[in-house]
């Protein structure tokens, strides 16, 4: 069915400039259609106000124009005036002499003898004067260029959220029917309505997507954001997993002192004291394993000897001995080491049982006593 006609001079109506307020303020939705693409679309605060326009000077926007309401309030005027000016764009408009603003402009599309701005109040086309028609809180108020040769006021419906790639089916009615009346052949995100009014859509972008319903005859619809998500990701006011706690070291470091990779020592002055430290404070054990080659013979220094034992050379690598928990760990050995090729190795190991990983230079070294090789 087509919008119902408002009177010639209704059609023109418009909105105006700052005034003062007069009476409590309310929240409503603003919507402004403009000829290809939506002005704006979004909550206003918005009261009764005095608005200048044109040259005329100051006029009353609040609902009293012409004796429509006993006392002043906000109005659909006002509230598109306060949409301007809070968010940034603009509109003219013209003084009537009976009593109310007719909309000349309002952002890019300017009104010409063929096509009006228009307007609906909850999706009913108004039938008094932009500033004659009060406001309340939470109603849907609509501004719409070309408003009066357009069949439906599309209204558009489905859920808030949905998986990606997950099909959804969203509804389009006519909003200004009672019952509602689906609206075929709308389009919504490249779908288009059956004949109930519904559409298939799949959404695979994470996050907020914003549909519109648009049809040639018809005032494009309001928007639905449908909020995509997988689960609980954080997103869409899920509640996001922990992160992996990933522990700043996954191993204790052990480190030798004095005694420097592919270091040479003079005959009869090979080290003693083995000592270094571990930088963790809490150390269940650090242990040592030091082995020996010389004249083509292996040997591994034994701690409950006390001395170099002979092993096969490359057998497995016999076990490390501990030297007790300390981080500045030292060890002292009978005996100044003598001509050889040596492998000193330390293994740290933490209260939580983590054993570090041997590193070369660090805590493992090779080095040499006279012309050992």
């Amino acid at each position: 069915m087509r919008i119902r006609f408002l009177s010639a001079a209704v059609a023109a109506l418009v909105l105006g400039g700052a005034g003062t307020a007069l009476a409590a303020p309310v929240t409503v939705d603003v919507r402004i259609e403009g000829l290809s693409s939506t002005i704006f679309e979004g909550p206003v605060t918005t009261d009764a106000k005095t608005l200048t326009k044109d040259g005329t000077g100051a006029h009353p926007c609040d609902g009293t124009n012409g004796g429509a309401n006993p006392t002043p309030g906000p109005t659909m005027t006002g509230a598109l005036d306060d949409a301007a000016v809070q968010h940034g764009f603009t509109w003219d408009g013209q003084w009537f002499s009976f009593g109310d603003f007719g909309i000349n402009r309002i952002g890019p599309d300017t009104a010409n003898s063929s096509q009006f701005w228009g307007y609906a109040l909850n999706f009913q086309p108004s039938q008094v004067g932009g500033c004659q028609q009060q406001v309340h809180g939470g109603d849907h108020v609509l501004f719409a260029y070309d408003f009066f040769s357009k069949a439906h006021l599309l209204e558009l419906t489905g859920p808030a959220s949905a998986a990606p790639g997950q099909p959804i089916t969203v509804h389009v009615v006519d909003g200004q029917t009672t019952p509602a009346t689906p609206v075929a052949g709308a389009t919504v995100a490249g779908a288009t309505t059956n004949a109930a009014g519904d559409a298939t859509v799949t959404l695979t972008t994470l996050g907020h997507n914003v549909l519109k319903a648009d049809k040639a005859d018809s005032v494009r619809s309001n928007a639905l954001d449908v909020c995509v998500h997988s689960g609980n990701d954080g997103r869409c006011g899920t509640t996001a997993p922990p992160p992996p706690v990933v522990p700043t070291r996954s191993f204790p470091y052990a480190h030798i002192a004095g005694i420097a990779e592919q270091q040479r020592f003079p005959t009869g002055h090979g080290p003693r004291e083995l000592h270094g430290t571990v930088d963790v404070s809490q150390v269940r054990a650090v242990k040592l394993r030091l082995t020996r080659r010389h004249n083509h013979r292996c040997y591994v220094y034994s701690n409950h000897a006390a001395r170099f034992e002979r092993v096969r050379c490359g057998a497995n690598r016999p076990a490390f001995f501990s030297i007790g928990t300390d981080a500045n760990w030292s060890y002292l050995l009978p005996a100044a080491l003598g001509p050889g090729r040596y492998v000193l190795d330390v293994n740290a190991v933490d209260v939580s049982g983590r054993r570090d990983a041997l590193a070369r230079g660090r805590n493992r070294v090779v080095f040499f006593v006279g012309s050992g090789r």
